[in-house]
C-alpha cells in the first residue's frame, strides 16, 4: 500500500467498536463474536495498534501461533466479526486454517465445509490472487440454507501472496455491514504483513510446493506407464541347472549279473584302461572250466579218430564231425572267456569316474546296459538346464544364460545355448521340462565342479515390458477360462 493508510473518519480504525448482532442467531450458529469492551477513542490509536501488530506478527515463532494470531488479531482493526484463515493443502484448494476466537478447527465441521465451498467457488470465478468483496449468498453453492442464517454477509478476500504473486493463502473476513475503503486498506496492509511473517517462517519453496501436482504427475506417470510398456526387455525365466561334462563315457553293465565291486572313489581321476566296475564272475568262471575241459575231451576223441582212421577206412567219415565238435567247444570256451573278461570294466579314456555312491551299487543286480557311472572330461563342461512346461519361452541358438551356482550365487557365469529340446520329458522333481543345453567357455569352466547344481536365468527374444510384467497373469487367467 506504499507505506501509506487512508483514514476516513475516526471510528473506522476503532478497535473497540462492535456490531450489534441478534443474539439468537449467534447462539443458533454458535460463532464466536468480537465481545470487546468499548473504550474511549484516542487520536493515532489505530495507526499505533497497526504498527504494533505488524511487529508482533514478525516475531511469532511457529506458522500454527501465526494463523491464530492473525485470525484474532485483525478483529481490532478491520471491525469484523468473524475471519477465517485459509491456506492450500496438498490439493489445489484453499482450507481453512483458523478461525477467530476458535482455537482448533473442525475440518468435518459443515460450518467450514461451507466456507471452502465458498472460496473454492471465488477461485473458479475470478480468482484468489486479488482482493475481492462480496456480499452472500454470492458463490453460495445452488439450494444452500446456510447463508439465511449466517448473520454476517458482508464478505471480504484478502490474498497471500509471494514476491513472484503466487497465493498461497489468504483470510476470508465477514461482518454484517459493507465494506469501507479504509477498511479494505487496512486489510491489505495486515494480509500482507500477514504473508511476509508466514513466508518468513515457511520459506517460499515450500510453499510453493503447495500447488497442486497431483493431477499432472498421475497423467504423466500414466503416460510414462504406458510408454514403458513398449520398451523391449528380453524374455527370460529361471530354471534348474546342473554342470554337466561334454560327452562324457558312459560305463554300463556289460552282461546280466551283480556288481561286485566299485574299484575307484566317486570324483577320482581314472586314465585309459584302469580298472572301474568288477562284476561277480563265480558263475562264468565255471562255466570257461567246463567249456575248455570239454576241449580237451573234443581233442582228444579228434585224435582218437585220426589214428583209428589209418587201419579202418570207416573211420575215416568220422574226423570232420570230430573236428567240427572241437571247433564248437573251442567257440564255446571263447565265448564263457570273453564273458569272464568282461566282469572287468576299465575306463575307455582318461577323465573322472563321476557317480553317486558305492554303497548305492554294491551286490547290486543290473543288466547288460544299465548306466553305472561317467567317465567324464573335467575341462570340458556344459550346463543342463531344465525348464518347466508352465514356464517355457521361445529360446534360439545362442541365447545367453547366466548361471548362479549354488556352491557361488554371487559370482555368476555366462553360458550360450547350444540345444533344446522339442520334447518334454520327467524331470527327476516329478515335473514335465524341456532340457536346454548350454555351452561354456574354457575361462568359464574353470573353477566349475561337475554335478554342481544351481539356478539359470536363460534370455529369450525381446518383448514388451507390458507382455514381460504381465505374461504368467495371463497366461492363468487364459487357462482357467479355457481360451
Amino acid at each position: 500500500m506504499n507505506g501509506s493508510i487512508k483514514m476516513s473518519q475516526p471510528q473506522t480504525f476503532d478497535p473497540d467498536a462492535t456490531m450489534q448482532v441478534s443474539q439468537g442467531a449467534v447462539d443458533q450458529l454458535h460463532l464466536p463474536v468480537a465481545t470487546t469492551r468499548p473504550v474511549e477513542h484516542k487520536p493515532h490509536m489505530g495507526l499505533e495498534l497497526l504498527l504494533k501488530i505488524e511487529a508482533e506478527a514478525r516475531r511469532v515463532n511457529t506458522v500454527k501461533e501465526l494463523v491464530f494470531f492473525a485470525a484474532n488479531e485483525t478483529l481490532k482493526l478491520t471491525r469484523s466479526r468473524q475471519i477465517f484463515i485459509m491456506s492450500r493443502n496438498r490439493g489445489r484448494n484453499m482450507g481453512v486454517a483458523g478461525i477467530s476466537a476458535v482455537s482448533t478447527v473442525d475440518r468435518k465441521s459443515a460450518h467450514v465445509t461451507w466456507i471452502e465451498s465458498i472460496v473454492r467457488a471465488l477461485g473458479a470465478d475470478t480468482g484468489l490472487a486479488k482482493t475481492r468483496e462480496f456480499q452472500l449468498p454470492a458463490y453460495t453453492p445452488e439450494g444452500d440454507e446456510e447463508h439465511k442464517t449466517y448473520p454476517f454477509r458482508a464478505m471480504l478476500w484478502l490474498p497471500f501472496r509471494l514476491a513472484d504473486g503466487h497465493v498461497f493463502g489468504g483470510m476470508l473476513l465477514a461482518r454484517d455491514i459493507p465494506w469501507a475503503e479504509a477498511d479494505q486498506i487496512v486489510a491489505d496492509r495486515l494480509a500482507e504483513t500477514f504473508a511476509h511473517a508466514w513466508a518468513a517462517l515457511e520459506g517460499p519453496r515450500k510453499l510453493r510446493k503447495s500447488r497442486s501436482w497431483g493431477p499432472m504427475f498421475a497423467g504423466s506417470a500414466l503416460f510414462l506407464l504406458l510408454l514403458a510398456g513398449f520398451y523391449p526387455v528380453p524374455m527370460s525365466v529361471l530354471a534348474p541347472l546342473e554342470v554337466s561334462a561334454v560327452n562324457a563315457k558312459i560305463i554300463a553293465a556289460p552282461l546280466d549279473g551283480v556288481v561286485e565291486a566299485i574299484l575307484v572313489e566317486p570324483n577320482a581321476q581314472v586314465k585309459t584302461g584302469d580298472p572301474l566296475i568288477r562284476m561277480s564272475d563265480t558263475a562264468l568262471r565255471d562255466e570257461k572250466n567246463v567249456a575248455e575241459n570239454e576241449v580237451i575231451v573234443a581233442e582228444a576223441k579228434l585224435k582218437l579218430v585220426m589214428q583209428s582212421a589209418i587201419n579202418d577206412p570207416k573211420m575215416r567219415r568220422e574226423i570232420s564231425i570230430a573236428e567240427a565238435d572241437v571247433e564248437v567247444k573251442k567257440a564255446h570256451f571263447d565265448y564263457a572267456a570273453d564273458m569272464l573278461n568282461r566282469t572287468i570294466v576299465v575306463a575307455p579314456a582318461d577323465g573322472i569316474a563321476v557317480y553317486s555312491d558305492r554303497r548305492d551299487w554294491l551286490g547290486h543286480p543290473v543288466q547288460v546296459g544299465e548306466r553305472i557311472l561317467d567317465v567324464a572330461d573335467p575341462s570340458q563342461l556344459e550346463l543342463r538346464i531344465f525348464i518347466p512346461i508352465h514356464d517355457s519361452i521361445a529360446v534360439q541358438e545362442g541365447a545367453k544364460v547366466r548361471a548362479f551356482l549354488d556352491s557361488d550365487p554371487v559370482n555368476p557365469a555366462d553360458a550360450n545355448v547350444k540345444s533344446a529340446s522339442y520334447e518334454a520329458r520327467p524331470h527327476e522333481n516329478g515335473v514335465l521340462a524341456y532340457q536346454i543345453i548350454a555351452g561354456l567357455s574354457l575361462k568359464e569352466a574353470k573353477g566349475l565342479r561337475l554335478g554342481t547344481r544351481g539356478t539359470a536365468q536363460v534370455s529369450g527374444r525381446d518383448v514388451p515390458l507390458a507382455f514381460w510384467l504381465f505374461r504368467k497373469p495371463f497366461t492363468t487367467i487364459r487357462q482357467w477360462l479355457g481360451l
